[in-house]
């Protein structure tokens, strides 16, 4: 994973030209600067920076002392062990970092709607939130979480073995670490086909990183070959009762107290995991001495130490010996109450490792103890540094205004001697404007300065680059694409120069949390937005098709058309738009006519601004207060679906759980969705609906539903339809969110962990008579073609008699199972559990999955 060459310092600013690494590295230059550089900068929530109180510096300049790195390697976020993390990172002061195989997007979300790519960009961020309180870093591959998989086979299949392999060679060659950590061992009881996949990829890419012969185009890259010195397990099995781990396991004591932090390393971990939100994952700190273990899966014995027989000190890299002696000296000399007093020791330390020999400072751990130093410069310098933009979104083109502010409030004299204004891109970045300036900073007085300017044409769109945007391939590893302009202060100390640098950012007032910050958004000067990503037509008639258009910077106006598939029409042909201002909206709206029979496709929103028509992009804004403000600019298209749709009966009462696109599904479809609160469940005329959808996860999120369930069964008792879709029960102490009531049901059954992922298995009608087949619509063998991601999920167990299942399925190799279905006649009403993945399906636009959802709809008017 090469450092990009947007984060590459640009001569430039006077004085960076020692950044540069030799030419005959070139790209070899390793992404650790950049990532540990981010690191600092903090979560675009508060600070640009992290204030560092006096012990959070000391414990820094402990880890000056330490020279060593450990990778754990797993496959989701959530996956990784934070009280390791934190016990190696705070405890031991080792670089350490996570990679994860995938950003989760497979999973579910327990705090909104977003699935995919939205809640894979959530995953990302509450990584990056958990990283900042146990101190590791985070990587990641491009591999793709496609939802819940059985096998490692399947999963390696899917993914792309020797692409997903090549990228963990690349990881670990670039960041060349000691010890490589897997959370799961390799074979089926991880549980997991992905936690599998992830334990066989860290044992294969363990020996293939070292070997020249594997992936020579790395080489040629700059990289070079790397043994670590040992890959362990980690001890952790996904069942319910885990054996003791084998004699002569290493141990770690991961529940050590730290005084400097006033907290164990333990409660630290807690802090770290609860950051996971959209997966439930809050956690109760565990207090006290607490080991874990780990096992040798290959490279050198140890006996004693996960570490044995590794240098952890400076020695290991020639050169250094007078750096050593620097940073020994600033740790000696610090004293709380004046942290300026060891700057001179850090400057001069500073000055040594840029000294050092060029294959010493092309070490990854170098550069990231480098880029640690110049945090602990800043933070015993009492410097604050900051550059603020005076809007968050912008287009190419716009003229934005950037306000610099630096604030020397440690005692020490500080010379500003150069700021330089940049935008970062995929290639080499580009200074905007530079300025020498030469200026004692005053103490605690704040020093100011504004660019403005105009914002190139040719600045890269804020997509992820994980998602395809820019800087795929240049940033591929990172978390996150780095802000699109960053300030770069140069400043001096009697010792020598140190360098600042800040992202460019927006901040605001929160009137309930105060200040705020989030990160720019580059976006198209005109964006399109759909009111329903999926157009279904249950008849030809024609439908209307409403959008939005948004002004994404300044002034926009052009035309917009659709392009539809052959068979389909639109008029008009096209429309045009006038905005006279960032931020203005036009809604819009064209009718698309159908073919007349059945019939799928695409639509595709166009945009004219002067230059032709080009395709368009939407605007998706991932906001949630415990992460920055997420900006997807996914192609403006929606899904079109032309099938045969009935419906008998179309007032719907809807329970939200965990958040679902249901409810806008079936508007869209013609049914009346009304969203119910606690309150209306208790009080209002449950009669007048003709079903009631308790949504996923209801009975994890819904606590008023441990007593309100017994007027829902009297409900479907008086002849109502209840139709309950997937709850997770608590089969994993700490994992999963505990239900609030197991009695769901008005007769007994429990939700297992029973789930079919393949979405193209067989699906057979145990009572093909069943009105729920055949009424309003006729379900066939069609209507499981075509679904998304899964069948199913955490089926029903263990029934009462008076249940009847209604679907058998079963992944490959697996005995059928009954339980995704489920039904029961309950007085005059039907009550139904489904594991059937309609969370998916339906939002998706699947015609047969919202054909057999209709019947289960109507199930009060169908005749047995």
């Amino acid at each position: 994973m090469p450092l990009p060459a947007a984060a590459r310092p640009t001569p430039s600013v006077p004085g960076a030209a020692w950044r540069n690494a030799p030419p005959a590295l070139g790209r070899a230059l390793l992404l650790a600067p950049l990532l540990a550089l981010g690191l600092l900068l903090g979560s675009g929530l508060s600070a640009q920076v992290p204030v560092r109180d006096a012990a959070d510096l000391e414990k820094r300049l402990d880890r000056l002392q330490a020279v060593g790195s450990v990778l754990y390697l797993a496959a989701h976020p959530d996956d990784e062990n934070t009280a390791v993390l934190a016990t190696l990172s705070k405890g031991r002061n080792l670089r350490t970092a996570y990679l994860a195989i995938t950003r989760g997007g497979g999973g579910q979300n327990l705090i909104g709607p977003e699935l995919g790519d939205g809640l894979a960009a959530i995953r990302t961020q509450e990584l990056l939130a958990a990283r900042r309180i146990d101190g590791a870093e985070q990587y990641f591959t491009s591999a793709v979480d496609f939802g819940f998989s059985k096998t490692a086979e399947e999963s390696l299949r899917m993914w792309g073995h020797d692409r997903v392999l090549a990228e963990v060679v690349r990881a670990i060659r670039a960041f060349r670490p000691d010890v490589i950590l897997t959370r799961f061992p390799p074979d089926a009881r991880a549980g997991h086909g992905h936690h599998t996949a992830s334990a066989l990829l860290a044992i294969e890419a363990f020996k293939a990183a070292a070997d020249p012969g594997r992936f020579p185009e790395q080489l040629a890259a700059g990289l070079r070959p790397w043994q670590a010195t040992r890959l362990l397990w980690n001890h952790y099995l996904f069942t319910d009762e885990a054996p003791a781990p084998p004699s002569g396991s290493l141990t770690l004591d991961v529940g050590a107290y730290d005084p400097l932090l006033g907290r164990s390393y333990g409660e630290l971990a807690a802090e770290s995991r609860s950051q996971h939100r959209s997966q439930g994952f809050g956690v109760l700190a565990q207090r006290g001495r607490r080991l874990e273990t780990f096992e040798r899966l290959e490279g050198r014995p140890a006996t004693a130490d996960l570490f044995e027989g590794i240098d952890l000190t400076w020695s290991r890299f020639r050169g250094t010996r007078g750096l050593a002696a620097l940073l020994r000296e600033a740790r000696e000399g610090y004293r709380p109450e004046h942290p300026a007093g060891v700057l001179p020791s850090l400057v001069r330390a500073l000055q040594a490792l840029r000294a050092l020999p060029s294959e010493t400072l092309a070490e990854p751990l170098v550069q990231a103890k480098a880029a640690e130093l110049e945090d602990a410069i800043r933070a015993a310098a009492g410097l604050w540094v900051e550059a603020i933009a005076d809007r968050q979104r912008l287009a190419p083109g716009d003229r934005l205004t950037v306000h610099a502010a630096l604030l020397a409030r440690g005692g020490a004299s500080l010379t500003l001697d150069a700021l330089a204004l940049e935008s970062v891109r995929p290639e080499e970045g580009r200074v905007l404007e530079s300025r020498r300036e030469g200026a004692v900073l005053p103490d605690n007085a704040p020093w100011k300065v504004a660019f403005s300017f105009a914002v190139p044409a040719d600045t890269p769109l804020s997509q992820p680059h994980w998602l395809g945007g820019p800087g795929a391939e240049a940033w591929a590893g990172l978390p996150e694409s780095p802000a699109p302009f960053r300030l770069r202060a140069r400043l001096k100390t009697s010792d020598g120069p140190f360098e600042v640098t800040v992202p460019v950012q927006y901040r605001f007032r929160d009137p309930v949390l105060g200040e705020r910050y989030q990160p720019l958004a580059v976006v198209p000067a005109a964006l399109v937005s759909f009111a329903d990503s999926v157009l279904a037509f249950e008849t030809p008639a024609a439908k209307e098709v409403r959008l939005q258009v948004l002004a994404g910077g300044a002034a926009a106006s052009g035309r917009v058309r659709f392009r539809v598939p052959a068979g389909w029409a639109v008029d008009p042909s096209e429309q045009a738009f006038a905005l006279a201002q960032a931020g203005e909206k036009k809604k819009l709206s064209f009718h698309v006519t159908p073919p007349a029979s059945a019939a799928s496709g695409e639509l595709r929103a166009e945009v004219d601004l002067g230059a032709g028509f080009t395709g368009a992009r939407g605007l998706v804004a991932v906001d949630h207060p415990h992460i920055p403000l997420q900006t997807l600019l996914p192609e403006a298209r929606v899904r079109l679906e032309r099938f045969d749709l009935k419906h008998d009966g179309r007032h719907i009462g809807y329970v939200m759980g965990a958040g679902d696109e249901i409810p806008r599904a079936l508007r869209r479809i013609g049914y009346e969705v009304e969203l119910l609160t606690d309150e209306a469940l208790a009080r209002e005329d449950l009669g007048r609906f003709d079903a009631l959808v308790l949504g996923v996860r209801a009975f994890n999120t819904r606590p008023a539903l441990q007593t309100l369930k017994e007027r829902l069964h009297a409900y479907v008792a008086a002849g109502g339809t209840e139709l309950v879709l997937y709850t997770v029960n608590t089969g994993i102490p700490g994992i999963n969110a505990a239900m609030v009531t197991e009695a769901i049901g008005p007769y007994p059954f429990k939700v297992g962990r029973k789930r079919v992922t393949v979405e193209t298995v067989p699906v057979h009608l145990l009572k093909p008579d069943h009105p729920v087949f055949h009424w309003p619509n006729e379900i066939v063998a069609a209507d499981f073609d075509g679904w998304v991601q899964e069948r199913s999920l955490y089926h029903a167990e263990g029934w009462d008699a008076r249940y009847t299942p209604l679907l058998g399925m079963a992944d490959p190799g697996e005995a059928e199972d009954a339980g995704a279905l489920i039904l029961a006649k309950h007085g005059k009403g039907h009550y139904v559990y489904t594991g059937l993945s309609f969370f998916r399906q339906l939002p998706d636009g699947v015609p047969g999955a919202t054909r057999l959802f209709a019947n289960l709809l109507a199930l009060g008017h169908a005749h047995d």
